[in-house]
């Protein structure tokens, strides 16, 4: 670890060859990660990246600091990458002064930040006599008004492209979570050495999820999953939980509690895990949303998405529009979010019916794969370089973010 105090429907543009810009160079990219904490995102940009290494391409990544339970820095060095750790605490002036070193450092073409927020400070890194693109990924399930309309911005769904078209006006690709589906292909044998390591017997069902255990998004889910368990109360159906967040300690209450009204421990919280393939493998069902709704495909579980307002839905061939236009993801409110999990997962008690699911979903993972995904980059920062402005209109534009970036920085001074 280094420290330092059109819019267009999709990826379509045809690359001028694995690892080269079109001028025949290869590329220079500089990969920001907006944390340290070991989730969907950062893994996806980190396998992104080594990818992209792997066909010719340099790439560096840095991160920004900060004080987490389980750290992405293992995977990140498994991967093949020593990341340049940005200080927690900086304006946004700073920080693109941060960034841009680094991009000066490693000759970057390009500069891809997978987190919204630094978007701007990405954007004026950029500016300058040397042509170079900002490119901001934002795999929320929202869209967010702050990133430049000028920078190019990737969407993860087809709804969210479309809103921020219709809403903002302005350039957008759509490019959907990938997989690494040679590393996320099912391992029968680390899935039973899981269920060993954890207490779930081979004649029970084993309800799974992996993910991070926050406030926003995650535990309103996790919250219903554990009150379905209660409400089916079924001796053999056991919920595991994967993963570590800011809500860990409230959803490790509510399990408590459920466990001891059933008397029995129907709910496990294993923490965190550097390497949560195991815990996919170990699953009869899974549960989730976004990467971690992918990967559990990619391991051929048969899967149900969680959302906002209650929302479930098992994958199959009825939801798979859905899902391919909003995402692994759902918000429509429903008046009885335990009942109608613990319905959802009441069907899947049938194991012809959880096999032909499970046949179906790692049939339909295949087109997010890791190297599409790859692909996918090349012609996006290909096409970016090719149409960026003139030096007078970045400058312009980096000039005015300046400035807005001043003022707000003054605005909220702080002492660290």
């Amino acid at each position: 670890m280094t420290q330092v105090s059109e819019p267009v429907t999709s990826i379509v543009t045809t690359p001028a060859g694995p690892g080269t810009a079109d001028d025949g160079r290869r590329l220079s990219v500089l990969v920001g990660l907006e944390g340290l904490a070991l989730g969907g995102c950062p893994i996806n940009a980190l396998d992104l990246g080594r990818t992209l290494r792997a066909r010719g391409h340099r790439v560096e990544v840095f991160a920004i600091d900060e004080q987490v339970k389980t750290s992405l820095l293992p995977y990140a060095e498994r991967s093949g990458f020593t990341p340049t750790v940005l200080p927690q605490h900086a304006g946004t002036l700073e920080r693109a002064r941060q960034i841009r070193r680094l991009a000066l450092e490693s000759s970057a073409d390009v500069v891809h930040v997978f987190g919204p927020w630094l978007g701007r400070a990405a954007t004026m890194a950029v500016a300058g006599a040397t042509p170079r693109s900002a490119v901001v990924t934002n795999w929320m399930m929202e869209n967010v008004p702050y990133v430049p309309r000028r920078t190019p911005l990737v969407l993860g769904t087809r709804s969210l492209r479309d809103e921020a078209e219709r809403m903002q006006g302005r350039h957008v690709w759509l490019m959907e979570p990938p997989v690494d589906l040679d590393a996320d292909a099912a391992d029968p044998e680390a899935g039973r050495r899981f269920r060993r390591e954890v207490g779930i017997g081979d004649d029970e069902l084993a309800v799974v999820v992996v993910g991070r255990v926050d406030a926003h998004l995650k535990e309103e889910g996790l919250g219903h999953a554990i009150d379905a368990v209660e409400r089916l109360d079924l001796p053999a159906l056991r919920l595991v939980v994967v993963g570590d967040g800011d809500a860990f300690e409230r959803v490790a209450g509510r399990a408590a509690a459920a466990n001891e009204r059933l008397g029995r421990p129907a709910v496990v919280l294993t923490g965190s895990r550097q390497d949560p393939r195991p815990a996919y493998d170990a699953a009869d069902v899974a549960l989730g949303m976004g990467g971690s709704a992918l990967r559990a495909l990619a391991h051929a579980r048969p899967l149900v998405v969680l959302g906002q307002n209650g929302y479930a839905a098992t994958f199959d061939v009825g939801t798979r529009e859905h899902f391919a236009t909003e995402g692994f993801f759902g918000e429509e409110p429903v008046a009885d979010p335990a009942g109608h999990l613990a319905h959802q997962l009441e069907r899947l008690l049938d194991p012809v019916h959880r096999a032909e699911l499970a046949a179906f979903g790692h049939a339909e993972v295949q087109r997010y794969g890791l190297q599409a995904g790859a692909d996918q980059l090349e012609a996006l920062y290909r096409t970016e370089l090719r149409q960026l402005p003139g030096l007078p209109r970045r400058l312009t534009d980096a000039g005015a973010l300046v400035l807005r970036a001043a003022a707000h920085d003054l605005r909220h001074a702080r002492t660290w």
